[in-house]
């Protein structure tokens, strides 16, 4: 992406920021699942004791591990698309699609976003919180919130790429040319 007025800047912030989240979730978030769901299997079957509130805090870590991946999978070009016909496509119709699969991405993310933000006052007034230990749920409604709203940063400065290719005739690829740290 080009230098302009601190865009690579910015993209360059969304992609630490991304990798950080994702190292997050790979390091801290799926082992914690893991080593809950092993302890929680062992206390069950060998002594018959299991932990009452394994399973939700399991879904909530999971909701986060989900969460928290987001933007780099949007980075390392791994979210959903059709290579098959992708890789066949040219230049044109690859921007075609990118410039496509972006604004579906873009408005599923903003709606998501705009959702949990509304959400939060709601959930604060009512202390919402989970079933079995009581954990306070807005704050997974602020996390999700928030990560929509940077990916859906990032995606605006996708489409740009995109557009620029489309109007170009370069390769649709609508990843940024930043490495991954």
């Amino acid at each position: 992406m080009p230098n302009i007025a601190g865009i690579s800047l910015l993209e360059r912030g969304l992609v630490r920021l991304a990798v950080l989240s994702h190292l997050l979730a790979a390091l801290i978030v799926l082992p914690a699942i893991v080593i809950l769901i092993g302890l929680d299997v062992t206390l069950r079957y060998v002594f018959s004791a299991p932990l009452f509130w394994a399973q939700e805090v399991c879904g909530l870590l999971l909701f986060v591990l989900v969460v928290l991946g987001l933007s780099y999978a949007w980075i390392q070009k791994v979210h959903v698309r059709m290579e098959m016909l992708y890789d066949m496509a040219s230049p044109r119709f690859k921007s075609i699609g990118d410039i496509l699969a972006i604004l579906c991405g873009l408005l599923t993310f903003a709606m998501i976003g705009w959702q949990s933000w509304n959400d939060i006052p709601y959930m604060l007034a009512i202390g919402e919180s989970s079933e079995e230990i009581g954990v306070l749920l807005w704050p997974f409604r602020f996390l999700l919130g928030t990560i929509s709203a940077l990916l859906c940063i990032q995606l605006i400065l996708y489409l740009a790429a995109a557009i620029r290719a489309l109007a170009l005739g370069q390769s649709g690829n609508q990843q940024s040319d930043l490495p991954i740290e």
